[in-house]
């Protein structure tokens, strides 16, 4: 598949030839890549810039059973379903990276959501006139998983939510969810609250 994009620096359009599958099963340098963004990272022909360039790729993992489609185009997506894989469309790059760390610490990015929506309201609450604009699972360590917290202007720092807490909520609802849904993110953890309070 072919690329166009247009230098950040020169403004000179260039071409690209892009694999639209990324398969990384057992291809932990490629996952590196891509956790790096230096998978995307294209020099231009003109002036060398290095450029980030973001393409509708599918990443794939066999080994952990993972589809992850970025819909940089924001179409109306839905993926053929496999079993036993988890399907997920995201709307960019630091989504799928998002996930693919989810997956990769065989985390349940469905639960993982939710718990970025009580943090991000338990900051807003604690935090008059804070306004978070996004958040991202980075990892598990020392018994937490680990947060990276951005207003729309920088990174505000790191949240740490108890592995604990992780494995009670995805006790009390790994029962309760649409596993035909491809689209996990905000949207969805707010509307999983507000049925489960409804239900409650």
């Amino acid at each position: 598949m072919d690329i166009f994009y247009k230098c950040k620096n020169c403004n000179t359009q260039n071409v690209i030839t892009v694999d639209e599958t990324i398969d990384l099963t057992n291809n932990a340098d490629l996952l590196k890549k891509i956790l790096d963004n230096s998978h995307f990272e294209v020099g231009c022909d003109k002036c060398k810039e290095k450029n980030l360039v973001i393409y509708p790729a599918l990443i794939k993992d066999d080994r952990l059973k993972f589809y992850i489609k970025i819909n940089t185009n924001d179409e109306k997506l839905v993926l053929l379903a496999k079993d036993d894989y988890k399907i997920r469309i995201v709307k960019d790059l630091n989504q799928a990276n998002e996930k693919i760390r989810c997956f990769n610490y065989m985390l349940d990015d469905r639960i993982v959501e939710i718990i970025k929506l009580k943090i991000k309201k338990d900051l807003e609450i604690n935090n008059p006139g804070l306004k978070i604009h996004e958040m991202y699972f980075f990892r598990m360590l020392n018994g937490y998983l680990e947060f990276l917290v951005f207003t729309k202007e920088e990174l505000l720092g790191t949240m740490k939510y108890q592995t604990l807490g992780y494995f009670e909520l995805e006790k009390e609802h790994k029962d309760k969810f649409d596993d035909t849904l491809q689209v996990v993110d905000e949207n969805f953890a707010k509307d999983f609250v507000i049925e489960a309070e409804k239900l409650a």
